[in-house]
């Protein structure tokens, strides 16, 4: 089977696409050839061919929240993308055409309907993106990790809910990753990020309470501020003369060992991205979301809502924090009997097995489409 993937611009489309991708290997014993589609400029660029996957770009851009020439410049660059992904799949010849989102995902998706390859999309976040409700009335299949973002997609559109496709998540214990990273045992440990950029909003507020927390011994910290804001909350650190004992408190400009990091903690609150979300769903973990209010259609709001009303999260708006952020925050993280049913909760809604399910519906929808054709050419 010869599969194309699109989707890029941020890791909530690529790791998806990396996870299914891995999984199609392992479904398909004659083998699947596999190529990427994605822009030069977006993190598919490195991340994809880091894995040892074909990696082919075309011209693509946003046109959400811009004006009217940057929405013109990008409508032509959608155009050239379109018949860019014409030619690529011609010359790959491929089976079907999967699309994780992101605006990559528009041309590939279109140049796949136009020749008449089955497409199928898989949706991240509670609210589909807009490339993904353009191209649903055109998928075979649709996967979305939420039975909420039905009403968004076309009646009768062939939904499958599957959660987000991660790796599964490590097997030592929360103690072994404690020591390995240096923490005390016995700390209620809070893991706090705002992406891989950072959040101002979210560093401001946790360097507002970093003396309470410090004052705090039952308590600890692991906080990755982003690159960007590294140099500046060190700064400001030092010039408060705040002392962090590393046992307790540790400040990163990013989490180079994450998945170490969300097994050690005990309450995470950062941002309400899809992936972000899945990965604390992966190790059981309780969450304070802080939805993103600079992103399309305010995605992150309604995937906080979606895991407050599971009995999940707390969603705190970045208003909020100042306001009720301190209370709730502490009152969660020193109350283990509360942090436990969110816990357990955390792990149902986890399916480690997701992009197995999604790799062997895909060989299916290939198969159903590819015995269609052989009745009609009789």
């Amino acid at each position: 089977m010869r599969v194309v993937l699109a989707g890029g611009g941020s890791g909530g489309h690529v790791y998806p696409a990396l996870a299914i991708i891995e999984a199609l290997g392992r479904c398909q014993p004659d083998g699947v050839e596999v190529l990427y589609i994605g822009t030069q400029h977006g993190l598919e660029a490195r991340v994809v061919p880091e894995h040892g996957i074909t990696f082919a770009p075309i011209q693509a851009r946003g046109i959400l929240g811009k004006g009217l020439k940057q929405k013109a410049g990008a409508a032509i660059l959608a155009v050239s993308g379109f018949f860019e992904a014409l030619r690529l799949l011609r010359r790959f010849r491929c089976d079907v055409v999967i699309g994780t989102g992101g605006y990559v995902t528009g041309p590939v998706g279109l140049a796949a309907v136009a020749l008449g390859v089955p497409l199928i999309i898989q949706e991240q976040n509670v609210w589909p993106g807009v490339t993904n409700r353009v191209l649903a009335r055109f998928a075979k299949l649709i996967f979305s990790p939420y039975e909420q973002s039905r009403p968004y997609f076309p009646r009768g559109a062939n939904l499958m809910v599957v959660a987000n496709p991660v790796s599964a998540p490590m097997g030592e214990s929360r103690e072994q990753a404690r020591m390995r990273l240096g923490l005390k045992l016995e700390s209620k440990l809070l893991m706090v990020t705002g992406g891989s950029q950072g959040a101002w909003a979210i560093n401001r507020w946790i360097l507002s309470i970093l003396p309470e927390m410090i004052q705090r011994e039952d308590f600890g910290l692991l906080w990755a501020t982003g690159p960007r804001y590294f140099e500046r909350i060190q700064n400001e650190i030092g010039e408060r003369k705040l002392y962090l004992d590393p046992r307790r408190i540790q400040v990163q400009a990013y989490f180079d060992e994450i998945s170490r990091c969300y097994r050690a903690s005990d309450l995470f609150l950062g941002r309400a991205g899809a992936m972000t979300i899945t990965d604390c769903l992966a190790y059981g973990l309780p969450m304070v979301l802080v939805p993103s209010p600079n992103v399309a259609e305010d995605h992150q709001t309604r995937n906080a809502q979606a895991l407050e009303e599971a009995g999940v999260a707390l969603m705190v708006t970045e208003s909020q924090l100042g306001e009720v952020g301190l209370p709730r925050v502490f009152r969660l993280l020193a109350d283990e009997g509360a942090r436990i049913p969110m816990h357990e909760r955390a792990e149902s809604l986890f399916d480690p097995g997701a992009a197995d399910k999604m790799a062997r519906m895909v060989a299916l929808t290939y198969e159903a489409v590819r015995r269609e054709k052989a009745r009609g050419r009789r």
